[in-house]
C-alpha cells in the first residue's frame, strides 16, 4: 500500500530510525490536534466536538505505539493526560449522540418525549462543554506536553 494523501507525513523517510519517525508522526499528530481544538474553543459545535475526539484517540493510539521512545514518567504523564481528555471528549460527545437518538426514536415512533428531558440533557451538555474547554486549554499550555516530543530517547 502506498501512503499519500492524508497518510502520507513528509517528514518521514524509508530508513528512519523507529524513534525519530515516531517523534515527526506525534509532532504530526498533535499539530493535527492542536488546529480541532481551536477550531472546537472558537465555535463549540458538535461536528467540531466530534473531529476532535477522533484526533485525541489516534493521537493516544499512536502515542501507544511509540512509547518505548520515551521515558516513562514523562510518557505515562502524557498518557495519562490523553487518557483523561479523551474520556472528557467522549462524555461530551455521548451527550450529543443521545440528544440526537432520543429525538430520532421519538419522532420515529410518534411519542411526545417532554421537552424537560431535553432541557436535562442540554444543562448536562452545558457543565461537560465548560470542563472540556478547561482540559483542552490546560493541555494546549502543558509544559510537559510540548516538552514531550522534543525530549530524547531514555
Amino acid at each position: 500500500m502506498k501512503f499519500h494523501g492524508k497518510y502520507r507525513i513528509d517528514d518521514i523517510e524509508k530508513d528512519m530510525k523507529f524513534c525519530k519517525a515516531g517523534k515527526v508522526i506525534l509532532s504530526e499528530k498533535l499539530k493535527s490536534l492542536r488546529s480541532l481544538i481551536e477550531k472546537y474553543l472558537e465555535e463549540n459545535s458538535v461536528r467540531n466536538l466530534h473531529k476532535m475526539r477522533i484526533a485525541v484517540r489516534r493521537f493516544r493510539y499512536v502515542l501507544e505505539v511509540f512509547a518505548p521512545c520515551y521515558k516513562p514518567k514523562l510518557f505515562n504523564y502524557v498518557y495519562n493526560k490523553m487518557k483523561f481528555l479523551q474520556d472528557v471528549v467522549g462524555e461530551g460527545r455521548d451527550l450529543d449522540v443521545l440528544e440526537e437518538k432520543i429525538r430520532k426514536v421519538s419522532e420515529e415512533n410518534n411519542l411526545n418525549v417532554p421537552e424537560k428531558f431535553f432541557e436535562q440533557i442540554r444543562n448536562e451538555k452545558s457543565k461537560v462543554t465548560e470542563i472540556i474547554k478547561e482540559e483542552l486549554v490546560k493541555f494546549m499550555e502543558d509544559k510537559y506536553v510540548n516538552k514531550f516530543l522534543t525530549t530524547k530517547k531514555r
